[in-house]
C-alpha cells in the first residue's frame, strides 16, 4: 500500500473518527436533497426557559458531513463527497449522576445509526465501508449541558462487496468527559444574549483496530466557546435552507465563537421541540457538519404530527420561584406542582427539590390541591457560562422521590434561577462586549469583537454594531441614544422600553477610506443622554467606546533559496516588517514529495520568520509565506526553493574475468540513491542496455554472454526516482567452443515434418523429403561450419559434406523399416560437435486400385471382360501380384480367408455365369510387403426364359397323339430343371380360372393325348425354369383327322361318347319308355321292388297267399333279413351286368339334389334304442333304415 493510499485510508477513519466524537448521531445514507430558497414565517420566541424531557421522547435528525476540504488538506488526490443519512435519538433514562463534585440528575440520550459509503480505497482495493455505531450521552437535566458521551463504533470494509472477503477495520469505544460541564445553552435564553463557557474535555480510547496502531492516549483539552443568540425565527441559513420538521418557526440562531474570535458554527433551539432544530460545526481541521430535525415524537403529548407539530402536553412536576433572579446567598421560596393530567391524585406525592449547585435536595409531600412548598437558600456559586449580565443562571429540579417512582412514576420538572451581584432596580448598560464590526475585506466577511480585536485597514467596509442592555429588574422608560461615529459625526436614535436583561441594538455601515491615517479611529455611543430614567442606578455605565485600530497590511521579505536534496537548507522571510509597527510572525507551508508522486503541504509557525527544511526529492517548491502583524493582517508571499537531486552510485562485480563463449556469466550490480524518497537504498532502477540478461532489461543481477570471441564490455545504467543516470562497466573475455546444438529436420513443401513422441519421423516408401542440418556456434564460426552427413545407415558408404551455417540434400528411403540419419559439425579450429543421430521409419505404401467401372447386367451364358488397374510406389510396381477371386465365398486356395484366392491372375478377366443373380468378384493386388488393397465388383447376370420348340405332329381322333417339346432350349444350368406343361385346347378353360390358354392339362416334355374329335386344336406348351414368372410358351395347330368306325360303332357314336347325336338320344329315350310302360301292365300285382327281395327271399313268390292268416305272417316273419343289405346296394352306378335300360330310367327318373339336400335325406330314421343292427353301418342305415323298421315292424 503505497504512501497516499495508505494516508487516505488514516485521513478516511479520521473523518469517521472526528465525526462520531463529535457526540453527534451518526446516520446511515438517504437522499436528502438541499432544501429551495423560500421565506418563511418567523416569530418571537421570547424568553424561554429549560425544557423537561421525559423518557420515551424521541428525535429524527437528518443530516450530512463533507470531508472534502480535510482529505484536500491532507495532500491526497481524493474525492470523497457528502454523505448522507439519519440517526434516531432517544432519551432512555433519568438518572442521578456526579458530576464535578455535586450530585445531579441527569438524562440518558442514546443515539443509533448505520451507513455505508462506496468507492473507499483501502490497501489498493475499492469497495464499501459499513460503520454502525451507538452513542450513549449524559445530559443535565437542569440545563442540558454535556457531562459524558460513551461511543461505540464497529467499522468493516468489504471489497467489491464481497462478504467473504470483508475485513474488520475497527472495533472501537471511544470515552468523552467535560469538567466543568459543557453548558450550551444558558437558560433562559433571550435574543441578542452571549456568554462563554470554558470546559476540559477529557478522552480515552479503547477496543481494536488494525488500522489506528496505537491508540490514542488518554489526552484533555481545554477550549472556550463564546456563544451568542444572534437571530429569531424560523431556522435558515444564508443561502435560504432550512429544516424538514414543518414547525419551529419561534426559533433561536446561536452562534459559536473561538477563542480568537472566529466563528465555529451555529445551532437553532426549538423551544416547541425541546430540542437543537439546526446544528452546524465547522472544525478548524476542515470537518463540515449538520444536522437537522427532521421528525420529534415527544412522549405522553396530544394532537403530534411527527414531521410539524409537537402536539401539547402538561408538565407532570411544574417548578416555580419566588423570583426568577435574586441577590446572591439570599433564600428562596420554591413550589412544585403536580399535575392531575399526569397523576390519578396530587395529594401526597412525595417529592424531592434540588439545588444541585449548594448539594441542596428538600423532600416535600404534595396537598391536597397537588402543590409542595419549600424555602432554599441559592448561595452564590458561579456557573460555567460566564456573562456580564448576571453573576450565575442554576437549574432548580424537582423530582418524585425514588423509593415512589414505581407509584408515580419517574418523571421530572426544572427552572432557572438568576443570581445578580448587582441586583437593581433599574441599570441601563452600554459596554463594549456588547458591541460587533463585520468586516468586509475583498469580498471576506470577518466578524470582529472583543475577542478578536478591533482592527481595520483602508478600504475595509464595516457594519458596525452597538447595543443597550437593562440589567434592573424593571422596565426602562423609552428614551434615545446617541452615537458618535468614525468620522466624527453623531446620530441620535430612539431607545425603547427594555426588560429585565433585554438589550436594543443598533448598527451603521463605515468605509475606511483609503488614505485613513495609521491609528485609533473611536466609536462612542451612549444610552438616555437626557437622563429620561431617573432611577437608572448608575448612570456612569451609559456610556461606552469601540477603539478601531487603523493599520496596515505587513510587507513579506521572502529570499529565494537553492539546495541539493537531503541538505538542510533556512527559509527566510526574517526581514519582513509592519509598516503600522509592532513585530510580525510567519506562517511557512511548506510542499514536499510525500512519495505519492504527488505534493503534500507542512504548516509551520515561526515567530523568528526562519524555518530549516530539508527535502528529499528534487524540484521546484514554492513556499507560500504568510505574514501577519499584531493586529492578526496577514499578508502572503511566494519563496522558491530550488533543490537539484543527486545521482545515484553503481558499481558492476562478477566471480569470473573469462568465459567461452555462449557460456553463462553472472554480472550484480550495486546501486543506490541517497535521496530517494523510499528507505535505503533507495528506489533505483538499474538496466543493462547492450547485454541480453536471463532476468530481464531491467535487473541488478544480469545472466548473460557473448555471441563472438574475444573481449566484451558490459554496461549498467541506474537511473534513481528522478529519472537521473549513472553508468558502470565491466570486461570479460570469452573464448572458442565447439559447435553445439546440433539439430536435424525434414522439410516438404518448405513445411517442417514433426517427429512422433519417440522422437521417430514416420514416412513412405519413396517420399522424397529435404534434409536439414545446423549447428550453432559463436557468430564468428557460423559460415565456415563443416557438415559431414550418413543419411541412411543401411548403406554406410554412402556420405554427403557441405559448408556452411546449414546443410540441406534431398533424400529418399526405397524400403520399409528404421533407418539412422546421422551428422556431425565441426569448426575451423578443430572443435567437432557430437554426431547427431535420429531415426525414420519407413512405412510401406499399399497398392491403390483405380475403382473397377460398374457392368450392366448380362444374361445367362454371356461372357465378358474386366479389366483391373493397380499402381504402387516406384519401388514396388514390379512386384506387384494382381488376382481376381471369382467366388468370394470359396476358399479355394487354402491360404488365407475366401476372399483373397488368385482364381484369375493378371489385370484381365474373361468370364461367364450360366446361373441368374448377383455375382461378387474381387479384385485384389499384393506388394513385396504383404500390404494388400482390393475393389469388390457385383455382376448382375439376368435369366433368360425357355424357347419353346414342339415337333410338329398329325393326329387321329380316338387314336393316341404324341406331343414333343424336347426341343425346347435354356441355358445349361437351367435346362434340367424345366417344367413344361400342356394347354390341349387353349379355346376351353379347362381348370375354370377364366383364362382359356393357361390349363396344365399335361405335364412334360413329351406326352400322349387321344383326341376324342376331329377337326383343327390348337395346343399351347408353356416352359419355365427357376424364375414361373418368365416362361416360355408356344403354340401349335393340330388337325385330328376322323376315326375309322364300323356302321354299330357308328350308331353307338352317335348315341353316346362326345360325338352324341342330342336327336338320336332323344329318339332312343321315348323308344326305352314305351317298353317300360308295356311291361307294368303285365304284372298280377305291384310289387315293390325290394332290395330284400333280392338277397332274402330268392324268389319266392307270394302272390295269391292271404295276409291275415297266421301262415301269412309266419311267412312274413320268415321271409325277415338275416343281414343289412349288400354294399353293392349303395353304389353310385351299377355293374355292367345291369340292365342297360333300367339304368337309363333310373337315370332319368332320380332328382338332381343340392349337396344340402342330399345331406338332409341321408340322415335316415332315428337309430333303435339298442343301436345300429349288427353288420350295418351308418351309410346303410341312412338309405335303408327305413325298410328295416317296416320289415320289423311286420312281425311283433
Amino acid at each position: 500500500m503505497g504512501k497516499g493510499t495508505s494516508r487516505l485510508a488514516s485521513s478516511l477513519m479520521l473523518v469517521f473518527l472526528l465525526f462520531l466524537a463529535s457526540m453527534q448521531p451518526l446516520f446511515t445514507e438517504s437522499s436528502l436533497q438541499e432544501s429551495p430558497t423560500v421565506q418563511y414565517a418567523s416569530e418571537d420566541p421570547g424568553v424561554q426557559d429549560v425544557p423537561t424531557w421525559r423518557i420515551g421522547d424521541k428525535w429524527v435528525y437528518s443530516g450530512t458531513f463533507d470531508p472534502t476540504k480535510l482529505v484536500t488538506d491532507s495532500g491526497v488526490q481524493a474525492t470523497v463527497g457528502e454523505i448522507y443519512g439519519d440517526s434516531t435519538a432517544e432519551v432512555m433514562a433519568i438518572t442521578e449522576r456526579t458530576v464535578d463534585n455535586m450530585s445531579v440528575l441527569a438524562y440518558t440520550l442514546r443515539t443509533s445509526a448505520n451507513f455505508d459509503k462506496s468507492g473507499v480505497s483501502l490497501d489498493g482495493y475499492n469497495g464499501n465501508v459499513y460503520i454502525t455505531f451507538e452513542q450513549t450521552e449524559y445530559l443535565r437535566v437542569s440545563d442540558l449541558s454535556s457531562m459524558r458521551s460513551d461511543l461505540e463504533l464497529y467499522i468493516r470494509f468489504v471489497p467489491y462487496g464481497l462478504s467473504s472477503l470483508a475485513q474488520i477495520l475497527g472495533d472501537i469505544t471511544i470515552t468523552n468527559t467535560y469538567s466543568p460541564v459543557s453548558e450550551v445553552y444558558d437558560f433562559p435564553l433571550r435574543v441578542n444574549e452571549q456568554w462563554t463557557t470554558t470546559t476540559t474535555a477529557s478522552s480515552a480510547w479503547s477496543g481494536s483496530s488494525d488500522y489506528i496502531t496505537p491508540f490514542p492516549v488518554p489526552s484533555s483539552d481545554t477550549n472556550s466557546t463564546t456563544w451568542e443568540v444572534t437571530d429569531i425565527g424560523k431556522p435558515r441559513n444564508s443561502y435560504g435552507e432550512t429544516i424538514g420538521y414543518g414547525g419551529c418557526n419561534a426559533s433561536y440562531e446561536l452562534t459559536s465563537l473561538n477563542s480568537d474570535g472566529e466563528q465555529s458554527g451555529y445551532r437553532w433551539y426549538c423551544p416547541e421541540a425541546r430540542n437543537f432544530a439546526w446544528l452546524h460545526t465547522e472544525d478548524e481541521i476542515g470537518l463540515v457538519i449538520d444536522f437537522r430535525l427532521k421528525r420529534y415524537m415527544p412522549l405522553d403529548s396530544v394532537g403530534v404530527e411527527q414531521y410539524s407539530n409537537p402536539g401539547t402536553r402538561d408538565e407532570c412536576l411544574n417548578v416555580d420561584l419566588e423570583s426568577e433572579i435574586t441577590a446572591l446567598n439570599t433564600p428562596m421560596a420554591v413550589w412544585v406542582n403536580a399535575s392531575s393530567s399526569c397523576f390519578s391524585t396530587t395529594s401526597n406525592i412525595p417529592l424531592e427539590i434540588h439545588n444541585e449547585v449548594m448539594n441542596s435536595v428538600v423532600s416535600v409531600v404534595t396537598a391536597s390541591n397537588g402543590s409542595a412548598y419549600a424555602v432554599m437558600n441559592m448561595g452564590d456559586a458561579r456557573d460555567s457560562s460566564a456573562s456580564a449580565l448576571d453573576w450565575a443562571s442554576h437549574g432548580i429540579v424537582a423530582r418524585i422521590q425514588p423509593s415512589a417512582t414505581s407509584s408515580f412514576g419517574n418523571v421530572v420538572g426544572a427552572t432557572t434561577l438568576t443570581l445578580d451581584e448587582f441586583l437593581v432596580g433599574l441599570d441601563l448598560i452600554s459596554s463594549e462586549s456588547f458591541a460587533k464590526v463585520l468586516r468586509n475585506r475583498s469580498g471576506v466577511v470577518t466578524e470582529l469583537n472583543s475577542l478578536s480585536g478591533w482592527n481595520i485597514l483602508p478600504g475595509d467596509e464595516l457594519l458596525v454594531e452597538v447595543a443597550v442592555q437593562n440589567r434592573g429588574i424593571t422596565s426602562s422608560t423609552p428614551t434615545t441614544m446617541t452615537i458618535t461615529h468614525p468620522d466624527g459625526q453623531t446620530s441620535t436614535h430612539p431607545l425603547p422600553s427594555l426588560d429585565t436583561y433585554e438589550a436594543h441594538k443598533v448598527n451603521f455601515t463605515w468605509t475606511v477610506p483609503t488614505d485613513q491615517a495609521i491609528g485609533i479611529v473611536p466609536v462612542s455611543w451612549q444610552a438616555d443622554p437626557d437622563e429620561v430614567n431617573s432611577a437608572d442606578a448608575d448612570s456612569s455605565n451609559n456610556i461606552a467606546e469601540l477603539s478601531m485600530f487603523v493599520g496596515r497590511l505587513p510587507t513579506p521579505q521572502v529570499v529565494d533559496s537553492s539546495a541539493l536534496t537531503l541538505e538542510r537548507i533556512q527559509l527566510e522571510a526574517n526581514q519582513s516588517f509592519d509598516e503600522d509597527g509592532g513585530n510580525v510572525s510567519c506562517l511557512f507551508k511548506i510542499p514536499y514529495d510525500d512519495g505519492s508522486r504527488t505534493w503534500a503541504w507542512e504548516t509551520i509557525p515561526s515567530a523568528s520568520c526562519l524555518v530549516n527544511w530539508t527535502w528529499t526529492d528534487d524540484g521546484d517548491y514554492p513556499v507560500e509565506v504568510t505574514v501577519i502583524d499584531e493586529e492578526r493582517d496577514e499578508q502572503t508571499a511566494i519563496l522558491m526553493a530550488t533543490i537539484g537531486n543527486r545521482h545515484p552510485k553503481i558499481e558492476i562485480l562478477s566471480a569470473r574475468s573469462e568465459a567461452k563463449v555462449e557460456h553463462p556469466i553472472t554480472l550484480y550490480a550495486f546501486a543506490n540513491d541517497s535521496d530517494s524518497e523510499d528507505v535505503w537504498p533507495g528506489v533505483v532502477d538499474v538496466h543493462w542496455p547492450d547485454a541480453l540478461c536471463k532476468e530481464g532489461y531491467y535487473t541488478r543481477v544480469c545472466t548473460t554472454t557473448a555471441p563472438t570471441e574475444g573481449w566484451h564490455t558490459f554496461t549498467a545504467v541506474a537511473t534513481d526516482d528522478d529519472f537521473e543516470t549513472t553508468a558502470a562497466t565491466y570486461d570479460i573475455r570469452f573464448t572458442n567452443i565447439a559447435p553445439h546444438s546440433v539439430s536435424i529436420a525434414l522439410q516438404k513443401d518448405n513445411q517442417f515434418i514433426e517427429s512422433d513422441e519417440q522422437q521417430i519421423w514416420q514416412l513412405n516408401e519413396d517420399e522424397q523429403v529435404i534434409v536439414k542440418g545446423q549447428a550453432l556456434d559463436s557468430i564468428d564460426d557460423l559460415e565456415t561450419l563443416t557438415h559431414t552427413w550418413w543419411p541412411d545407415g543401411q548403406q554406410p558408404s554412402l556420405m554427403y559434406s557441405f559448408t556452411g551455417r546449414t546443410s540441406t540434400f534431398p533424400m529418399q528411403w526405397d524400403t520399409s523399416g528404421l533407418h539412422t540419419i546421422r551428422l556431425e559439425v565441426s569448426d575451423t579450429d578443430g572443435d567437432s560437435s557430437h554426431i547427431e543421430e535420429r531415426w525414420i521409419n519407413i512405412q510401406n505404401v499399399p497398392p491403390v486400385i483405380e475403382p473397377l467401372v460398374s457392368l450392366l447386367p448380362i444374361a445367362e451364358g454371356q461372357s465378358i471382360t474386366i479389366e483391373g488397374n493397380a499402381t504402387d510406389t516406384a519401388s514396388d510396381i514390379d512386384s506387384l501380384v494382381r488376382c481376381w477371386d471369382i467366388d468370394p465365398g470359396i476358399d479355394s486356395d487354402d491360404i488365407g480367408g475366401a476372399d483373397d484366392d488368385c482364381d484369375v491372375q493378371g489385370d484381365l478377366l474373361q468370364y461367364s455365369w450360366n446361373r441368374s443373380g448377383s455375382h461378387t468378384i474381387i479384385y485384389h493386388v499384393t506388394d513385396d510387403d504383404g500390404a494388400q488393397t482390393s475393389e469388390v465388383l457385383t455382376v448382375e447376370v439376368l435369366n433368360m426364359p425357355p424357347i419353346v420348340r414342339l415337333k410338329s405332329v398329325s393326329c387321329v381322333a380316338y387314336r393316341d397323339c404324341f406331343l414333343n417339346a424336347e426341343q425346347t432350349i435354356d441355358s445349361l444350368n437351367d435346362l434340367e430343371g424345366l417344367t413344361i406343361v400342356w394347354d390341349l385346347d387353349i379355346t376351353v378353360d379347362s381348370n375354370g380360372d377364366g383364362i382359356k390358354d393357361n390349363d396344365a392339362d399335361l405335364v412334360g416334355s413329351t406326352v400322349t393325348h387321344m383326341f376324342l374329335k376331329a377337326g383343327t386344336i390348337r395346343v399351347k406348351a408353356i416352359a419355365w425354369d427357376e424364375n414361373p414368372e418368365r416362361p416360355g410358351q408356344s403354340t401349335m395347330v393340330i388337325e385330328v383327322a376322323p376315326p375309322e368306325r364300323t356302321s354299330i360303332e357308328q350308331v353307338g357314336a352317335a348315341l353316346i361318347g362326345d360325338e352324341a347325336n342330342p336327336f338320336a338320344q332323344m329318339g332312343l329315350l321315348i323308344a326305352t319308355l314305351l317298353l317300360l310302360a308295356m311291361l307294368t301292365r303285365r304284372k298280377k300285382t305291384n310289387i315293390e321292388s325290394d332290395p330284400w327281395q333280392q338277397t332274402g327271399l330268392e324268389g319266392e313268390d307270394l302272390s295269391g297267399e292271404g295276409l291275415d292268416s297266421q301262415s301269412l305272417v309266419d311267412q312274413a316273419q320268415s321271409r325277415r333279413p338275416k343281414a343289412p343289405p349288400s354294399d353293392t346296394m349303395f353304389a353310385t352306378s351299377f355293374e355292367a351286368d345291369s340292365t342297360p335300360i333300367e339304368s337309363e330310367a333310373e337315370v332319368a327318373a332320380e332328382p338332381i339334389f343340392s349337396p344340402q339336400e342330399v345331406d338332409v335325406e341321408s340322415q335316415g330314421p332315428p337309430l333303435p334304442a339298442e343301436g345300429l343292427p349288427e353288420g350295418w353301418t351308418e351309410e346303410q342305415w341312412s338309405h335303408y333304415g327305413h325298410q328295416y323298421l317296416e320289415a320289423q315292424s311286420s312281425h311283433p
